[in-house]
């Protein structure tokens, strides 16, 4: 599977659907399909991470490293430019208004991302050349260990700044 040529498709896909003459509804609902995809990926991106960890066997280790590379190429790269495409046509009148909630929120999702690009983007290539180089039937090199553990701590840091982001863009609470 080439994720390149996936990505490079969901990019294009993801730019035609939040083009600004739709409408609001429709950039509505292309945002909030895109915090579903980012969202739900990034969830259960940690879920089987976990189920492969606690197997402690190299084939489940393997497929779930390359999972989480797949999975990030197709469902949380468009979903973030989705949420980024269409939040930026929406939250133009709120940024006219100085919305502290939205401020805050792009704050977090910018935090969130630097982590995913800066760290755990690079832990998951390592990861994955590691398994990559791990011949079958044999023992998880013990690197790969405190790799998952450095990959779960950001991890979830780069989760929970997402999940109160959506809070804040749901509740749009008045943030003085």
């Amino acid at each position: 599977m080439n994720t390149n040529r996936i990505l490079i498709v969901g990019v294009i896909i993801a730019i035609a659907l939040s083009l600004p003459f739709y409408g609001y509804r429709w950039n509505l609902f292309m945002h909030i399909f895109g915090a579903v995809l980012f969202m739900g990926n990034i969830m259960v991106t940690a879920a089987w991470a976990s189920m492969a960890r606690r197997a402690k066997h190299t084939e489940a280790l393997r497929l779930g490293v390359r999972g989480i590379v797949v999975t990030d190429t197709i469902f949380t790269m468009p979903g973030v430019l989705l949420l980024v495409l269409n939040g930026g046509i929406l939250g133009t009148p709120f940024f006219k208004a100085h919305a502290m909630w939205l401020f805050v929120s792009i704050g977090l999702f910018v935090v969130s991302g630097i982590i995913w690009g800066a760290i755990l983007v690079p832990l998951q290539r390592r990861m994955s050349a590691l398994m990559k180089a791990t011949p079958p039937g044999s023992a998880v090199p013990p690197q790969v260990d405190g790799l998952l553990a450095l990959w779960f701590r950001w991890g979830g840091i780069a989760t929970l700044l997402p999940l109160v982001t959506l809070i804040l863009m749901v509740a749009k609470p008045d943030l003085r």
